[in-house]
């Protein structure tokens, strides 16, 4: 299934394999892995609030919001917490290969949605599952 988002226009394609011992994993357009999961403990329960890892529970996604340079994503978490995750991706007009660059800065910002304070841990990781390898050069 391929995916684009509306305000920068970035591919993504999700396959899901047969074999449960395999991640799920994202492709960009060009076929590139991008493996980049997102998980956050809450007070000792750990949730999915980006990517497919198997056999963790996910957060709420409540709300999005798209520019031309962020993607911002809110999620609740239990009922406890709300993180709001923008990516950023800089636009810099003058300089062409910084633009061809495919990056994004992550910024997560987390908040208590009942008032009381929360033991919150977030881990995330660029492509850590099962390693690949390249056909060598000729």
């Amino acid at each position: 299934m391929e995916v684009t988002c509306p305000g920068n226009g970035h591919n993504f394609t999700r396959e899901t394999s047969q074999s449960r011992d395999e991640r799920r994993t994202l492709t960009f357009f060009s076929g590139q892995v991008l493996g980049w999961t997102g998980l956050v403990r809450v007070d000792n329960e750990t949730f999915t609030w980006m990517g497919a890892p198997l056999d963790i529970p996910s957060a709420n996604q409540t709300a999005y919001e798209y520019t031309s340079t962020r993607s911002t994503f809110t999620i609740e978490v239990n009922d406890k917490i709300s993180l709001k995750v923008t990516f950023l991706s800089p636009i810099t007009p003058n300089d062409l290969k910084r633009q061809s660059l495919v990056f994004s800065y992550m910024n997560v910002d987390v908040s208590s949605l009942d008032g009381s304070d929360h033991d919150v841990q977030i881990y995330t990781d660029v492509s850590a599952g099962k390693p690949t390898t390249s056909p060598a050069p000729d």
